[in-house]
């Protein structure tokens, strides 16, 4: 029997519904079978999708484990914007689902997917196209998290891309930009464009991203605590770029001491000299606070500069230096963590790097407290 629908708010409250219709049993197991979907909004919303959802069953439309993989797709990138994901997350998956996995499994049925099939697909991305792994393991993760919602769904009953098995990646050492290459970074980009040196030098203090330091604004900045509240950002998007939130979705302060401070106040004092009156608006900016700065501008000038320098960097670099020389100057993981919006684990396992001279300190270090030890013994 078609067209029997029920809807319910999970949790309570949340604007988060959940749209269950009947569709009948099994033939062969003889189990009930019904069609999810997710939608966000108030009652009316879920009630008018509850209706177009029977709608699709009665005529026939609805889908399940006989669905395509293309339609998944289809359904989870929908979902995806219902529920207010990122929209630069959004089209990171669709450059996925469009270049790689559409035209390799999109005419594939869900209830005739395997593990095999996927193997073969995320191979085949390795050695036919020359994928990096990391790429790859992205392309993994949109194909598991789009059948996770399959099997949320009840389209099929579990997830063969969590039997898939990718190829390791091999564990890589990334060099610490160290302190005579920043003021080389600076020094240059300062000469060049002294808007974007003010970036650079604020990347390295603050550890802030691309799109958060472009998202500043003049009165973010508190003179007297020496601090900058960040709580939005620019996001680059195939359309320009788009106001957002940060990543986390949280505002955070952070710190740039008396050496940020005064070089805001230069970079001030510039500003006005330029238009004739007190800086206003977006702090970063050609114009005096009118027009941000482009955040895929920046990343691309400090890349070609890196390139002209002969320094391995790129603009993400600036932000690793920052949370590295951090926790290298004494500062503890979490007030660390705190400063650069990201969880002490994340900021260990991925933010933190050594070089040379800090590894040879620390073995000067241990070997004067062990060799202490040995004198002792004998």
């Amino acid at each position: 029997m078609y067209g029997n629908g029920t809807m319910r708010e999970r949790p309570p409250g949340s604007g988060r519904w959940e749209l269950r219709v009947y569709l009948g049993r099994d033939p062969e197991t003889n189990q009930p079978r019904q069609v999810s979907r997710a939608v966000r909004g108030g009652k009316r919303v879920a009630t008018k999708a509850l209706h177009e959802l029977v709608q699709e069953v009665s005529e026939g439309r609805h889908v399940g484990p006989a669905a395509t993989m293309g339609k998944l797709l289809d359904e989870w990138l929908t979902t995806l914007t219902r529920l207010g994901k990122a929209r630069s997350t959004i089209e990171s998956y669709t450059v996925h689902v469009e270049k790689h996995i559409r035209p390799a499994l999109g005419h594939v049925r869900l209830d005739k997917l395997t593990a095999h099939d996927l193997d073969t697909y995320f191979s085949g991305l390795a050695d036919k196209k020359g994928l990096a792994l990391a790429t790859i393991r992205l392309d993994h993760a949109v194909v598991s998290a789009a059948l996770s919602q399959a099997v949320a769904w009840e389209w099929i009953k579990d997830n063969p891309a969590r039997r898939a098995r990718l190829r390791d990646t091999p564990t890589t050492t990334t060099a610490a930009l160290t302190v005579d290459q920043l003021r080389k970074l600076y020094s240059t980009a300062v000469a060049d464009d002294p808007d974007v040196g003010v970036v650079i030098a604020l990347a390295a203090l603050t550890g802030c991203r691309r799109g958060e330091l472009c998202g500043l604004k003049w009165s973010d900045v508190d003179w007297k605590r020496a601090c900058v509240k960040v709580e939005r950002a620019w996001v680059s998007s195939t359309g320009g770029q788009h106001l957002t939130t940060t990543k986390t979705g949280k505002a955070r302060t952070v710190f740039i001491g008396t050496v940020g401070v005064a070089l805001l106040e230069q970079y001030q004092d510039l500003k006005r000299e330029l238009i004739g009156h007190e800086p206003d608006g977006w702090l970063l900016s050609y114009d005096g606070g009118t027009t941000p700065m482009g955040a895929k501008t920046l990343t691309d000038y400090v890349t070609r500069l890196g390139k002209k320098l002969k320094i391995p960097v790129h603009f993400h670099t600036l932000r690793h230096f920052a949370a590295t020389e951090l926790v290298h100057a004494g500062v503890d993981l979490p007030t660390a963590a705190l400063q650069m919006g990201h969880s002490p684990g994340v900021m260990a396992s991925t933010y933190l790097h050594s070089t040379d001279e800090r590894g040879s300190a620390a073995g000067e270090l241990i070997a004067d407290v062990v060799g202490k030890a040995l004198a002792s013994s004998q």
